[in-house]
This record gives structure tokens, sequence and C-alpha cells, in this order.
């Protein structure tokens, strides 16, 4: 009987410290603006990709729910938006000036983004640079897409020529995919 009591009290004990030192698994937020859906689309594609990742979680939700605790708990922080007169949408802009800035809780988290736009050379990577600058003002570290053709994060073309169908097409679903995977895989790298 002693036996047993003092294995159940060893299993006991053992389980107990191991929830006490597990560490909860690191978090991406992915957030985004959008009114037609397409911004919308490219986000659900980046938490695809996110999802592929064992050990990694993600929140995906607009930038109007977004709380202040998961920015600051968010290992990376991965912002989408239409791209509206080469410039982000002023909702978008509005998020992140609203970014905690005093002792720079956002310093050394990853960061990347996506764009959405109407039609080629219409100001996407201008959009992308814009909220990648002021992610490093925050001094966050950035990250771009697992392809060449996704450097400075994802961007799908959504109503021009072969593009202007109603759905995000799949070859920008897949840069989006790659993004969510490869800002994954980094968050694993760097918090381990």
């Amino acid at each position: 009987m002693k036996i047993l009591f003092t294995y159940l009290f060893l299993n006991l004990v053992l389980g107990l410290s191991q929830d006490l030192f597990a560490q909860s698994p690191s978090t991406i937020l992915i957030t985004y603006h959008s009114e037609s859906g397409k911004t919308l689309a490219m986000a659900e594609a980046v938490a695809k990709g996110v999802k592929e990742v064992q050990g990694v979680e993600y929140i995906l939700k607009p930038i109007a729910e977004v709380l202040e605790e998961e920015l600051l708990n968010a290992s990376a922080i991965i912002l989408g938006s239409p791209v509206y007169n080469a410039n982000m949408t002023a909702q978008m802009q509005e998020f992140i000036n609203s970014l905690p800035f005093e002792g720079r809780p956002l310093k050394n988290k990853l960061g990347a983004v996506f764009v959405t736009g109407g039609g080629f050379s219409i100001g996407e990577e201008a959009v992308m640079f814009g909220m990648i600058r002021a992610m490093m003002i925050h001094g966050m570290i950035i990250v771009g897409g697992d392809e060449l053709e996704a450097a400075f994060g994802a961007s799908a073309i959504t109503g021009e020529g072969d593009f202007a169908e109603i759905e995000v097409q799949d070859i920008f679903l897949k840069k989006a995919e790659g993004l969510g995977r490869r800002v994954g895989e980094l968050v694993l790298k760097t918090n381990n």
C-alpha cells in the first residue's frame, strides 16, 4: 500500500510540475481591415499557413476587434490592408497610430504584412513599406514571404485583367500561406 501511495504521490507531483513549467504556445496575431472580403481571404490564407506549424497558435481578427493584451502577448503581428489610392486604408493607419508606444512594448516581436490591390502598379509595395516602416519604428523585426515574389510580404491583385474575378486567386493565396508558415517557423526558432 505504501508503494502504491508513493507512486500516486510522485505522479501527482510530477504532473503538477509539468503543468507549472509548461510553456504556453507562442501566438501570432493576424489582423486586417477588409471591406470587400478580399483582404479577409488573404488573412485566412496567412492563418492557414501558420496552422501548418506545430506549436504555434494564432488569433485572426479585424483590427477593430484587437485588444491591447493580444498585441502585447503576441510573439508576431501580421497586418493586412487593401490599397486605397496607393495608401493603406485610413482604418489601418488609425490602428497603427494607436499601437502602444511608451517603453516600446512591441520591440523585438516579429512583424509581417500583406495587401490586396485592385490592379497592377497601384501601390501594393508602397503600402507594404508603409506598414513595415511603422513596425520598424516600434522596434519590430520584419519577416518577408517564403518566395522571391513575396519578398516584402504577400500581395494580391484583385480587379484587373485575368485577376478581375470575385475570389482571390490561388497564386496569391499560396503566397499568403507561405508568409504565415514562414512567420510561424521563425516564431518557433526565436522563442526556443
